[in-house]
């Protein structure tokens, strides 16, 4: 039986460290009713909050939180345990983005939104601003009955109003079991022709809580993610697949867009980046955040054997127009690999699926061992394998397993992504938890 959770951080406490990480919570109100949204089926004991729009004033008092991260600052995303909503709702939206703008003005400002609620003057000054979007559209034919939304026509038509004005990207969450896959190449190619730079196809994540479930399990991820490749050589943008299944941290570009900054430096797609301002690099991730947060950075990459050598003409935390997916991030490697002794102890890494292939090619980079393991998720079930929602039932289970069968570790590594700043799951269940069971002292990686 596990142990009860421990008390929840305040709210205070919950939007300060996801400022520090430089998402801007405003409000989890939202004026559609997705078909695909977790919120309604979650857990009785998952532990996600929900907010009322956030006033001016406390947004203006604690806006210096957002100098703890050097990336963008992200609005809209749901990407902590505060319930993201349709952050045009806000009453006060365009003044919250005026301060941000006032506050960083070099900084990229990225906000999600399903634009529904665009007007004319809005989109004016968003352009002036220099916001960067990303639109959750979907579907184009079943809007109703995929989003809720009851003026699918405003919308499109908002979406539209977009071109050669606001620097935007698309996302569709592909349901081809709901909308056929006819309608998720035309809700890209609509986005594409609305001046979208690049398109985002999702695989839809449901619980076994989700009514959705089993129908989302006749389709498998290798069908949309061929799908998307396909689709990419018909529009001629970039499609990205989430999740996107790599199996390395080789920081090879998947994309450059036409007319940026990396394109004139002469860095092509498949190339691999090997040094950035003479620093080397181990991963994608590392890669990206070194161009993106460097002025005119000097980037060394290898094309088919050959070493180049290119200076990308751009301002600090400016886009340089290189395309890459997420894999691992080095700050948190290294701080993994220096608290694990992993050199002088037998290591379990207990993470996801998709996880688990990049982290033993990390691994291998840095002739290391360790024994990595992926993690089902009994907590929720369904097709969920995101690491950032594995608990500690989960890890429980998969170390029970795995231990006295053939390898007796001396520490176990948890993803820092599955628990709060205070060590605590997404049942509210402390690390330490792990610890008694298993006896085995954890470190985050």
């Amino acid at each position: 039986m596990m142990p009860g959770p421990t008390p929840p951080p305040s709210i205070e406490a919950l939007l300060y460290h996801a400022q520090m990480q430089g998402v801007l919570p405003l409000t989890s109100c939202c004026n559609m009713q997705c078909i695909f949204c977790s919120n309604a089926y979650n857990p009785d004991n998952c532990e996600v909050f929900a907010i009322p729009p956030r006033p001016l004033a406390e947004i203006k008092d604690s806006i210096l939180w957002l100098v703890g991260s050097r990336g963008p600052v992200v609005i809209g995303e749901s990407v902590t345990r505060i319930n993201e909503g349709e952050p045009l709702t806000h009453p006060e939206f365009l003044g919250i983005l005026q301060l941000v703008r006032r506050h960083y003005p070099d900084r990229s400002i990225k906000v999600t939104t399903n634009a529904s609620l665009f007007t004319a003057d809005l989109i004016e000054q968003i352009a002036e601003l220099n916001i960067e979007l990303m639109v959750s559209l979907n579907t184009v034919g079943y809007r109703e009955r995929v989003m809720g939304d009851k003026q699918p026509e405003t919308t499109l038509r908002n979406v539209e109003a977009l071109g050669g004005k606001v620097r935007f990207e698309g996302s569709i969450v592909s349901l081809p079991f709901v909308t056929g896959w006819e309608d998720i190449e035309a809700t890209a190619k609509f986005l594409k022709d609305s001046g979208a730079w690049s398109i985002r196809i999702l695989a839809p994540g449901f619980s076994r809580f989700h009514p959705l479930s089993k129908e989302a399990a006749s389709i498998t991820q290798d069908d949309i993610r061929s799908f998307s490749h396909n689709l990419e050589k018909d529009l001629k943008v970039p499609v990205l697949f989430e999740p996107a299944r790599i199996t390395s941290v080789i920081p090879v570009v998947e994309h450059v867009l036409p007319r940026s900054p990396a394109r004139r430096a002469g860095i092509r797609p498949g190339d691999v980046i090997t040094e950035v301002s003479g620093r080397p690099v181990l991963s994608r991730t590392e890669a990206f955040e070194l161009v993106r947060d460097n002025e005119r950075p000097r980037v060394a990459y290898d094309r088919q054997g050959a070493v180049y050598d290119a200076v990308i003409n751009k301002q600090r935390f400016q886009p340089s127009g290189l395309v890459m997916y997420d894999d691992l991030d080095p700050k948190s490697w290294f701080e993994w690999e220096r608290k694990s002794h992993v050199k002088r102890r037998r290591v379990l890494v207990l993470t996801s699926a998709p996880a688990k292939p990049v982290i033993e090619d990390a691994l291998k980079m840095r002739g290391l061992e360790a024994r990595v393991e992926a993690v089902p998720s009994v907590f929720f079930g369904g097709n969920i394998e995101a690491g950032g929602l594995l608990t500690v039932r989960d890890f429980a289970v998969a170390y029970g397993e795995i231990a006295g069968l053939d390898f007796d570790p001396d520490i176990v590594t948890l993803p820092k992504r599955a628990f709060d700043p205070w060590g605590r799951d997404l049942e509210g269940i402390s690390y330490r938890v792990f610890e008694e069971i298993t006896g085995k002292p954890v470190v985050f990686g």
